[in-house]
């Protein structure tokens, strides 16, 4: 099985926050206690995945609109940006 560089930077991604989640939970155990606490942290977990994914998403669209731009087409960067 080939593990792409994108598989192995969303797996990289993936590790670093699951490690910040849990260095955040250590550190701050006496200011988010209970329930609420851990629903908090759940949220700003699932916020970090977020971010991640909008991260590529732009990255990969970025990537295609200047692969468009430097290839000699006819079109206006109008259309280019639809």
């Amino acid at each position: 099985m080939k593990i792409g560089l994108k598989l192995l930077f969303l797996w990289v991604a993936s590790v670093a926050l699951f490690t910040s989640v849990g260095i955040a939970t250590w550190l701050t155990m006496d200011l988010m206690e209970g329930v609420s606490g851990m629903t908090i942290r759940f949220f700003l977990g699932y916020c970090g995945i977020i971010v991640v994914f909008q991260v590529f998403s732009s990255l990969t669209a970025i990537r295609e609109l200047i692969h468009d731009v430097t290839e000699k087409k006819p079109e206006s960067i109008r259309v280019l940006l639809r």
